[in-house]
């Protein structure tokens, strides 16, 4: 997953204040944005690598202290004033910047530090989802709004229970199914995708070729949790289970489908690399994305087909080196 680990950072003895500045900014307005802000970790984890921990440290400040001023605008515009509101909307980028920076800070295997950050932000997730829009006041709340808002629009006889039965508790289940799989996405896309960045620019100023090519390989030691996890769904979905147990399944599974699934499509990559054949490759995945968005049955193939064409390689070796 992590992109060489030889090539060390190149700072001076001073803050390179023209990197962790505007990369903090960028990163503190992409979590402004609201449908930008899944890529808010990567500028942070880009200073990380291409300068130093202090830097990296430094950005993140930056970033949070621009989520805070735009959430302070935003919110006196709202005629919100209380300190415990502006505290929570603070609270979701600090949790995830400061397990960007500690995944940073920590010196580990780069898969240990991910999977064990990602577990760390799902328990916290699902412990503050619990305890806020997880209640049933909340969800109570939640669909009086939706039936008064549709209700105003013209649309009447509307029941919020309803609407609490057939819509928010099935959204809130989802939620609750996926946010591991969510949370391990952004945090080791962040980490892969902020490291491929800076070694990019490394290699450049060194005057090297970096070769584009996806690889992404799986440590073995996850193929027993991983199957585990596929065993637990079985268990749910065949025993009607509920509660923790479901969630932390539906968690384990769809995390281990995700990365295996990817190590899958790394395994096409190499085999059309083989035959100088990267465009084609390239061209195919489009395609099969584009298919997969019209077609259900296309998704569901490749739910099932990339997962274990990854698992496979744990017993045929299609690959020299792990990570070739």
């Amino acid at each position: 997953m992590e992109v060489s680990q030889s090539i060390k950072s190149e700072s001076s003895s001073k803050y390179s204040w023209r990197v962790f500045i505007p990369y903090g900014l960028l990163s503190g307005f992409l979590y402004a944005s609201g449908f930008l802000a899944f890529a808010f970790l990567i500028p942070i984890q880009y200073v990380f690598r291409k300068e130093n921990k202090r830097e990296g440290l430094l950005s993140i400040l930056v970033s949070l202290s621009i989520v805070a001023a735009i959430s302070t605008i935003e919110l006196s515009r709202m005629g919100w004033k209380e300190l415990p509101i502006f505290l929570q909307t603070l609270l979701l980028p600090a949790l995830l910047l400061a397990t960007i920076g500690a995944m940073n800070l920590l010196r580990s295997d780069a898969w240990v530090k991910i999977i064990a950050a990602t577990i760390v932000v799902s328990v916290l997730f699902a412990y503050l989802f619990s305890i806020s829009i997880g209640t049933p006041e909340a969800r109570r709340s939640i669909a009086d709004m939706i039936a008064q808002l549709l209700n105003s629009s013209g649309i009447q006889d509307l029941d919020a229970s309803a609407i609490e039965q057939n819509y928010v508790i099935p959204a809130i289940s989802i939620i609750m199914r996926s946010f591991g799989v969510a949370s391990w996405l952004l945090l080791a896309g962040s980490w892969h995708i902020g490291n491929s960045l800076a070694s990019a620019r490394i290699w450049k100023q060194k005057g090297e070729a970096k070769k584009n090519a996806f690889v992404f390989s799986v440590p073995s030691w996850l193929l027993w949790p991983s199957i585990l996890g596929w065993l637990a769904l079985i268990c749910v979905l065949y025993g009607n289970e509920r509660g923790v147990f479901a969630i932390i399944a539906w968690n384990v599974s769809l995390a281990a489908a995700c990365w295996y699934a990817l190590q899958g499509f790394s395994l096409i990559s190499y085999f059309f690399r083989l035959r100088n054949m990267q465009r084609l490759a390239g061209l195919l995945l489009i395609l099969l994305m584009i298919l997969m968005f019209f077609e259900a049955k296309i998704r569901i193939a490749a739910a099932i087909l990339a997962p274990m064409l990854g698992v496979s390689e744990v017993w045929l070796q299609y690959r020299m080196h792990k990570g070739a």
